[in-house]
Order: C-alpha cells, then sequence, then structure tokens
C-alpha cells in the first residue's frame, strides 16, 4: 500500500503520471495535499470509491450492492443475556466480514483509541478495567443503555470525515460499517469503531473526575467511577455528560457501592484484592467434587437439559477455571481443578 513507499519517491511517480493523464497543476497540488493530510495521520492514503475497491480487491459495482441492500449481507441469531433476556446479533456475511476486517486492520486499528477505554483492545482485559478500582471508598457503575444502537450513522460519517478522508469515500466506509442507521453488534468493525467514536466521552468524564480526585474507566457500555465522593452530586454531573454525547443511560442498573458490600467491576471483586466471586467460586468446587465421587455420567444425567452434551459441560467449567485463573493465576486449587477437567476432557475425547 501507499504508506510503505517512499513519500518523495511517490510524489515525483504521482506527479508524473497524473501529467501523463492531462491532469493539472490545481488537481495534482490538491492531491498532494489530501495525501500528506493522511499521511501525517499514520492511515493508509485512499483517494476515492474506486480506489477502496481496488485496495479491497472487490468489484466496485458489488460493494455497491451492499451499501445499498446492507440487510441482505447479515445472518441474525440471538444470544442470551445474563439477566434472562436475549441479545440480537447481526453476523455480516463473509464477503461484508472480509471488508470490514479490511476497514478494521488498516484504517480503524491506525488510531489509538482512549486510555480509559479497556474493552475491544489488544492486550486489554477485564482484569486491567477491574484493578484501577480496587480498595477503593465507594464505586460507582452506570450502564450505557443501548450502546451500539445510539452510535448512529452520522456519528460514524463525522468521524471519518474528522480522520480527513474525502466525502464520497466516507459515505461508502460508513454504509459498509453501520446496519439500520448504526454500529451492529456482531460485526467485526463495531467493537474498535465504538471506542473511538467516545473517545470525546471519555475525556470529558475523566477530566471531571480527575477534578474531583476520582477514578474513572469504560469498559465497553459499563461506566466505573471510584474514589471518595457524594453520590447524590456526582451522579447528576456525569449523567449530563452522557447526555451531551447523544448516549442514553440504563437507570435501573446506576449502582453506588460502599466498602462494606461486594464491590465487583466487570465480575470481579475489587474490595481489597481483585477475586472471583465467592458464590461463583463455591460452584465451581461443588461441581468438580461431584464429578469426582460421582463420575461424570452420574453428574452429566442430572444437568443433561441444561448442556447439550458432556464435552460442552467439562469446556463450560473449564472457561469458570480459566477465568478465576486469569485474577490469580497461582491459585494451587484452581490450577488443580484445570488439570482435573482437562484429563476429564481427554478421556472423553477417546471415548468418540
Amino acid at each position: 500500500m501507499i504508506e510503505n513507499m517512499q513519500i518523495e519517491k511517490y510524489i515525483k511517480k504521482f506527479t508524473a503520471v497524473a501529467r501523463e493523464s492531462g491532469k493539472d497543476d490545481e488537481y495534482i497540488v490538491r492531491c498532494l495535499n489530501y495525501f500528506d493530510n493522511i499521511t501525517n495521520k499514520g492511515l493508509p492514503v485512499i483517494y476515492d470509491q474506486i480506489h477502496f475497491c481496488d485496495l479491497v480487491g472487490i468489484d466496485y459495482a458489488f460493494i455497491l450492492k451492499i451499501t445499498n441492500s446492507q440487510k441482505n449481507f447479515y445472518r441474525y441469531f440471538y444470544i442470551p443475556k445474563s439477566n434472562g433476556q436475549k441479545r440480537r446479533i447481526a453476523e455480516p456475511l463473509p464477503m461484508l466480514k472480509d471488508i470490514q476486517r479490511f476497514i478494521l486492520k488498516n484504517i480503524l486499528y491506525k488510531i489509538k483509541c482512549s486510555s480509559y477505554s479497556k474493552a475491544f483492545k489488544q492486550g486489554s482485559s477485564i482484569k486491567d478495567n477491574a484493578k484501577f478500582h480496587c480498595g477503593q471508598k465507594w464505586i460507582l457503575k452506570i450502564d450505557l443503555k443501548d450502546y451500539f444502537d445510539n452510535l448512529k450513522e452520522k456519528r460514524v460519517y463525522n468521524y471519518f470525515i474528522q480522520l480527513g478522508y474525502s466525502k464520497d469515500l466516507c459515505t461508502l466506509i460508513t454504509k459498509l460499517c453501520v446496519l439500520k442507521h448504526a454500529l451492529p453488534q456482531g460485526a467485526p468493525t463495531s467493537p474498535y469503531l465504538s471506542n473511538l467514536l467516545t473517545q470525546d466521552l471519555d475525556k470529558d468524564l475523566f477530566d471531571l473526575c480527575q477534578c474531583m480526585g476520582l477514578r474513572y474507566s469504560r469498559y465497553a457500555d459499563d461506566i466505573t467511577i471510584s474514589g471518595d465522593f457524594n453520590a447524590k452530586d456526582l451522579i447528576p454531573r456525569v449523567l449530563k455528560i452522557i447526555y451531551s454525547h447523544e448516549l442514553k443511560v440504563n437507570y435501573d442498573k446506576i449502582n453506588v457501592i460502599g466498602q462494606n458490600r461486594c464491590q465487583r467491576v466487570t465480575g470481579i471483586v475489587v474490595n481489597k484484592k481483585m477475586q472471583a466471586p465467592k458464590n461463583y467460586r463455591k460452584n465451581i468446587r461443588q461441581q468438580v467434587y461431584y464429578i469426582k465421587k460421582y463420575g461424570i455420567d452420574s453428574v452429566y444425567s442430572r444437568i443433561k437439559d441444561d448442556q447439550p452434551d458432556k464435552k460442552h459441560y467439562i469446556k463450560s467449567l473449564l472457561g469458570k477455571v480459566s477465568f478465576c485463573l486469569q485474577i490469580n493465576k497461582k491459585d494451587s486449587k484452581l490450577i488443580e481443578y484445570k488439570s482435573f477437567l482437562l484429563n476429564q476432557l481427554l478421556e472423553l475425547n477417546k471415548k468418540t
């Protein structure tokens, strides 16, 4: 791609080809200014829609077909949420998914997102988000309602314009990243793009917290603020900032937690040190005990309505153990459980 070429060599070659094609100096200067603006931001130079299609390697007419009938290039399904409800997922079909991955890798990942955002970026996890709020007097948790749905098409378009790309290109890229005029849950571009679109929100909330001596982080749609504060004073100020960025709040999930209660941040207890919730660890311990005492066949016969097969059940337990080990990797009991469950899975594989 252009970004890997030496700039001086590119300018000379572009100028020569443009003049051979009958372009005047005004056109050449305009293109080279565009080139400078984009490369100075560390982004790939893409001049227009046709150029984008050439880089992606997909016919222009086909990409236009996608942008003109987006809903036909997704498959839809539901996954359960922790509250018992279902979340609708819109997964792009392979061709559109490849295009979105191109946008993600070659444009979006070139831009560093807010350091206060702990989700959807390499090297960051729920553990990083939680440890930031360990041992604090109070924790305020606020959930952004319909997070992806409220990151609208106009906002996406304006962001790409802000990067310096041409209007027609921004229109095309935006249409490839949105569905029903918002970010779809299931598109590879949506998570990281959501971080970029809410950088100003992060900055404003951080500035407020810094002035009050508080800590701030955001994990996707979960906002966490911790420290010594008066909730009646803090919450209205936080809500005002959120609304100013045209986002909504789930009032049922606004929660203020003191040190006398179990303080959880993204599922991790942070009162004094990070650990998995007590009931969560107890449930793992009980299930492993039952398997050891009665055998996997007997245990599975009692819970088979909730699990498709024995392998899936063991894998789900391994996932829970791995989550706990992510928080405390030196826990000897959990290490023992993991080894035992892996052996159980090995034995089941031998039988099939």
